[in-house]
């Protein structure tokens, strides 16, 4: 049987030692000679000058964020060389989003029209938008989530090779297409879409699946024209614009009864665009693309290397020649040739 006095003693101020489970040092010495022994153990550890203090904090390595870029972010980045800027405007569900992912996901196969992937700023955000239309996602059918509104957001390539050269920089302007649409009610609105202004080319999202149905397609006709009539009004349509209207979603139009009326809407709609915004772009190219394919009739990506080409392209103002016509003799003239 222990006192009092043999009871306080086995404790010890190393946290390491049991010595009051099994009254031995845990250092193998006499406990008379243990410096630790009989004392109470340390709540904390004193910070010496020569030791560094720890601060509780995740772990790990503070890295570089891969989001989005702002608008800010993006002029800093224009400005370190050759650059294209790429306003992706349609309405809700057009494919915005299933186009720049898919773009990203062609570059991780290879090259693309000799265009050549370098490098990117934006890789987390673009993995992002990519994850639920792979098969990673375990959903049944790929899924884009819509762009949020908000500022304007900015997905970085950099480029290089064929129309890209030793190294361009493309930037892909991303909001929410609503924002788009309002314009129609207010053009002054324009004003705060800087993307518009900057941009070297405007890529114009007509939906395939909309195009289908018998209910909307006058409405989507009329939306786009009424869309560029407000970036024209607004005054943020200058004369090197180059436009590119871009039929979405076709491999959903090849398998449709309707694909016939479908593709000649779309025609008519570009001759309407045409007869109207000629005058305000420098060039107005058509193109039709499949993003993410809801049917086997094309492979993801179809037509998206031309529209890249043509994005890569550089810009220039439109030069008109304007005809010398001779003015016509006024009526007065004539009779005073006539008199004498």
């Amino acid at each position: 049987m222990t006192d009092d006095n043999d009871s306080v003693m086995l404790i010890c101020a190393n946290p390491g030692c049991r010595v009051a489970e099994n009254g031995r040092c845990i250092e193998g010495i006499d406990l008379a000679a243990c410096p630790h022994y009989g004392r109470e153990l340390e709540s904390h550890s004193e910070v010496g000058s020569d030791e560094t203090e720890i601060v509780d904090g995740p772990l790990g390595v503070a890295l570089v964020g891969a989001g989005t870029l702002t608008l800010a972010e993006t002029s800093r980045l224009l400005r370190t060389g050759d650059a294209r800027v790429i306003a992706i405007v349609g309405p809700s569900d057009a494919g915005k989003t299933s186009l720049i992912a898919s773009l990203y996901d062609l570059f991780q196969e290879g090259a693309l029209s000799g265009i050549e992937y370098a490098r990117s700023q934006t890789l987390h955000a673009f993995e992002h938008t990519c994850h639920d239309a792979r098969a990673a996602s375990r959903r049944g059918t790929p899924h884009m989530n819509r762009t949020p509104r908000g500022e304007v957001r900015f997905y970085h390539l950099e480029l290089g090779g064929g129309l890209a050269g030793d190294k361009l920089i493309l930037a892909l302007g991303d909001r929410a297409g609503e924002e788009y649409r309002e314009t129609t009610d207010d053009a002054s609105m324009v004003d705060a879409f800087p993307e518009i202004r900057r941009a070297d080319s405007l890529t114009v999202l007509i939906d395939g699946k909309r195009l289908l149905d018998l209910g909307a397609r006058h409405n989507l006709r009329s939306e786009i024209t009424m869309i560029l009539q407000a970036f024209v009004d607004g005054g943020a349509i200058q004369a090197y614009h180059r436009l590119a209207l871009v039929l979405t979603k076709i491999d959903i139009v090849q398998e449709s009864l309707h694909h016939a009326r479908a593709a000649a809407d779309f025609d008519s709609l570009s001759a309407h665009i045409r007869r109207i915004f000629g005058h305000a772009f420098s060039v107005i190219e058509t193109f039709k693309v499949t993003a993410s394919p809801e049917t086997d009739a094309l492979e993801r990506g179809a037509g998206i290397p031309d529209l890249l080409s043509f994005w890569l392209k550089p810009t220039f103002a439109r030069t008109q020649s304007l005809t010398t016509i001779a003015p016509a003799r006024r009526a007065f003239a004539r009779l005073v040739a006539r008199d004498t």
